[in-house]
């Protein structure tokens, strides 16, 4: 199941070195929410690309509820459930105002978002 996450992520991280990030404006802080039924554990990766095309990723495991504040222009995320049972909601926020929000109810259910 790990390397569904990874596959899904290498295809966001590959996207985003494609987009050319200037014009596009500053960076701004970012917070992955990670929500649903309490107690769920997850796995997952999420990224940053910075307006002056640098990036930076991490892959995290953990247990819901869970948030995690990174800074740049573009930000991507995939998390999977690690259970059969149970939601996994991941948003987007900026300035505390969600921008992009994904979830699953599904068995091992992965959940992708990103911005842009």
């Amino acid at each position: 199941m790990r390397r569904i996450v990874t596959v899904i992520a290498l295809l966001f991280i590959v996207c985003f070195l494609f987009v050319s990030c200037s014009g596009l404006g500053g960076d701004s802080d970012f917070t992955i929410r990670i929500s649903g039924t309490s107690g769920l554990s997850y796995s997952g990766n999420y990224m940053a690309v910075k307006s002056d095309g640098s990036s930076a990723s991490r892959s995290v495991e953990g247990i819901i509820p869970a948030q995690y504040t990174v800074r740049g222009n573009i930000v991507s995320a995939v998390f999977q459930k690690q259970t059969e049972n149970g939601l996994l909601k991941v948003e987007i926020l900026r300035n505390g105002n969600v921008i992009k929000s994904s979830e699953t109810t599904a068995s091992y259910g992965v959940v992708s978002v990103a911005t842009q």
